[in-house]
């Protein structure tokens, strides 16, 4: 063997070993896989009973989540999307609201229909006019008005444009 095939042989393989010592990090886990379980959109659509909002096209993740209450069916289920907006991870949770009175908010009362009601330092909740529970929160750190006005504009989407808010 050459010493110039030498060379080239030794690179090929000190290169090889220098990639083999330093993997890619592992992203860190998504808050969504602490919410339920994660599968593929077709098949989360299976577990649920409602038409979703879907916030936008980065997502990230689907999950079909536990009911808010009532038994564990198809018709009480959510579901969660994990995706990016403006660069910041935030979680999309949206539940069949049923019979349930719900309330988010200082008063705790029942929610009205499109009223925007933060239910966390980061996170905000409404209820849809086809009454989906629907919550935003940020998956990191993220400031609670960049929460707050990517609520509204999944509001003014989801059919509550033109409402009081």
């Amino acid at each position: 063997m050459t010493r110039y095939a030498a060379w080239i042989a030794a690179a090929l393989l000190l290169g090889g070993c220098a990639r083999a010592a330093h993997p890619k990090p592992t992203p860190p886990p998504l808050l969504i896989d602490q919410r339920g379980t994660t599968m593929p959109f077709r098949e989360a659509v299976k577990h649920i009973a409602f038409r979703p909002l879907i916030p936008s096209p980065q997502v990230l993740a689907y999950a079909v989540l536990p009911p808010l209450g009532g038994p564990d069916t198809n018709a009480h289920r959510g579901l969660g999307i994990e995706f990016v907006a403006h660069g910041q991870a935030l979680l999309l949770s949206q539940w069949p609201k049923g019979t349930f009175a719900v309330g988010f908010g200082h008063g705790g009362g029942p929610t009205a229909s499109c009223r925007l009601a933060r239910y966390s330092p980061t996170g905000w909740a409404w209820i849809t006019p086809q009454a989906i529970v629907t919550t935003l929160q940020p998956d990191g750190n993220v400031d609670a008005r960049f929460v707050a006005a990517e609520a509204r504009a999944l509001m003014d989407v989801d059919s509550c444009r033109g409402r009081a808010r």
